[in-house]
């Protein structure tokens, strides 16, 4: 396995920027997920990874070697598709081992290889059956197995559960992270879903508009995101936003929004001005005395829990995330506690972060 390195990376399309300046570190052995919406330039970054795009600009080095202009088939990874990419006339064992046959490995290594991945996937019975055989996530083993054989320094996954349904999708995100763990191998990991990114990723990668948004672990990511995008992006129910101004000196910020003021401790002096109050539906309380009421629009019973949504009186909407005993009714006006040492405060202008 080996290092990967992305240096100042652009790459336009005629007038469109798909990715802008990007610069990520993937340490040796190390699950880096690329998150955003689509049209963010991470499936673009990817394939700038593979050899499938040129940049425009940047560098590209894998384990120590400029690969910028080196093509697909000497960079020494592997990719896996949205599309699992079969050949429909091979079985199981004939695809897998296909990549192999190409580069000429002997029969006797391509059987082990073969049968030593599908043993790791647990395809072993499947090996003969061809693609239409097979299930959407016994294909999606058979494509990772294809990549497992080739033994290369990094793995690039393109969404590859997209297809997938629901439960199955749970199962795969285990299975791979498993996988990781146990080949140490470099991933690089495409997807829209963050869901998958929180659950799988050492370090996340946020995109947005072909810009590096932040990349971090996921629990600093959820508790400190670095902007407004990520804030919003990254949590379900997304964060509960307030518009507002900010005052203060050392120690004592004064939050003055629309529905409410609230006093917030942060070190240093406030950056006097409009700003953006941020409060995830976990860290806010229906309570007899609240920092702000809101009538209640929709409840939504979720089993171990509900969410609860608001709206106020200047129609901003707000999302609870509450017991599921909790008791409130449609139609109900409730006060709502924001606790002071949860909020996170953005810019408005610039929508950074704002304190620690």
């Amino acid at each position: 396995m080996a290092h990967v390195s992305l240096q100042d990376l652009s790459k336009e399309f005629d007038d469109t920027v798909a990715v802008a300046d990007l610069s990520l570190e993937v340490a040796n052995g190390e699950f880096v997920v690329l998150v955003g919406p689509s049209g963010s330039g991470k499936t673009t970054a990817l394939r700038l990874v593979a050899g499938l795009e040129r940049p425009t600009r940047g560098s590209i080095f894998i384990g120590g070697r400029d690969v910028t202009d080196v093509p697909p088939r000497d960079r020494d990874i592997a990719m896996v598709f949205q599309n699992y990419a079969l050949y429909p006339h091979m079985t199981a064992y004939e695809n897998i081992a296909f990549g192999l046959q190409v580069r000429g490995f002997r029969k006797p290594e391509i059987e082990g290889r073969v049968k030593e991945a599908a043993e790791i996937l647990g395809i072993g019975e499947l090996l003969h059956r061809r693609p239409g055989q097979l299930s959407g996530g016994q294909r999606q083993r058979t494509a990772v197995g294809r990549a497992i054989v080739r033994q290369p320094q990094a793995f690039l996954f393109d969404e590859p559960l997209s297809n997938l349904d629901a439960t199955l999708r749970v199962e795969m995100r285990a299975e791979l992270s498993q996988l990781h763990r146990r080949l140490g191998a470099t991933i690089i990991y495409v997807t829209h879903d963050q869901v998958e990114a929180m659950t799988m990723g050492q370090r996340i990668a946020i995109m947005n508009e072909g810009r590096l948004q932040q990349c971090a672990g996921p629990l600093e990511v959820y508790r400190r995101p670095a902007n407004l995008f990520v804030a919003g992006f990254i949590g379900s129910p997304a964060i509960n936003l307030f518009e507002g101004e900010l005052h203060g000196s050392a120690g004592a910020w004064l939050f003055k929004g629309k529905s409410f003021q609230l006093s917030v401790p942060c070190p240093g002096a406030a950056p006097s001005g409009l700003a953006t109050l941020g409060a995830r539906p976990e860290d806010l309380r229906i309570s007899d005395a609240g920092t702000f009421s809101a009538v209640v629009r929709v409840v939504e019973p979720m089993g171990s829990e509900m969410y609860i949504h608001l709206a106020t009186e200047y129609g901003t909407r707000v999302v609870v995330r509450a017991p599921a005993d909790a008791r409130v009714a449609v139609d109900e006006r409730v006060a709502v506690a924001i606790p002071p040492e949860k909020v996170h405060l953005f810019r408005s202008d610039s929508g950074e972060r704002i304190g620690p």
